[in-house]
């Protein structure tokens, strides 16, 4: 925190990842350059209060951050027997697979659910989508948080079984974090003394330095990130 003097202007740099155009298909570092961006920053004067300088140490790298559309299909890569391996045995999950190995999605998940899908988070759309709608129960609910497999699409997919929703009287809904901020406090305090006793794990991919932000995106399409990506921006005593 600084104290303003007399309304006083700072010129502030900051680093910036950009995209040259629009990207077609999955992003490439050679999509993204990096910049150094000036701000002007007007300091309050003392008897309109402090200011607040605010350093950031991470930052989230997700698929969203690709951004544009563009007019050519690009395909995500996200699956790997790696991450099968982690799911199971670092993160407790009862079953799961690599969906490259199955091309018939359906028959997988009547495998791995055969008494059938009480919940799914749904962030993938398209083929998943449609086989897991088949594989519902009654009641369920899906919450849909983004479908990965279509942001780089002309067209998107269609979906086929969405009669399931009548049939099986299930809840499917969209949901966005920026609507629910209100919550999080009371998120934390459920959350977190689970994580201190270990009953939720959680796996990060830190990338150190915005220069290989452009890489840590890229490599989200190509499947090479295990965990949630963030990166490290500054270190915490800096």
């Amino acid at each position: 925190m600084a104290s303003g003097g007399n309304g006083e202007e700072l010129m502030i740099k900051n680093k910036q990842v950009l995209a040259k155009d629009y990207i077609t298909g999955n992003p490439r570092e050679s999509d993204m350059y990096l910049t150094t961006a000036t701000t002007k920053l007007k300091l309050p004067a003392e008897e309109e209060g402090a200011a607040v300088l605010v350093k950031n140490l991470y930052l989230s790298c997700d698929p969203y951050m690709r951004g544009v559309k563009n007019p050519e299909p690009g395909r995500p890569h996200a699956g790997s027997d790696d991450k099968v391996e982690i799911l199971k045995n670092k993160l407790g999950v009862d079953e799961a697979f690599n969906y490259k190995s199955h091309e018939d999605l359906d028959a997988a998940l009547k495998r791995y659910f055969p008494e059938g899908i009480d919940i799914y988070f749904e962030n993938v759309g398209g083929k998943m989508l449609d086989a897991v709608l088949l594989n519902m129960r009654d009641h369920g609910r899906i919450a849909v948080s983004g479908m990965i497999s279509q942001y780089d699409l002309h067209e998107s997919e269609g979906v086929r079984n969405l009669m399931q929703l009548r049939l099986k009287q299930i809840r499917m809904e969209g949901f966005d974090v920026l609507q629910n901020y209100h919550l999080y406090s009371s998120f934390l305090d459920t959350v977190l003394p689970y994580i201190r006793l270990g009953k939720i794990a959680y796996v990060e991919h830190i990338v150190e330095g915005l220069d290989n932000g452009p890489a840590a995106l890229a490599n989200l399409f190509r499947g090479l990130n295990i965990g949630k990506t963030l990166l490290l921006l500054a270190p915490h005593d800096d």
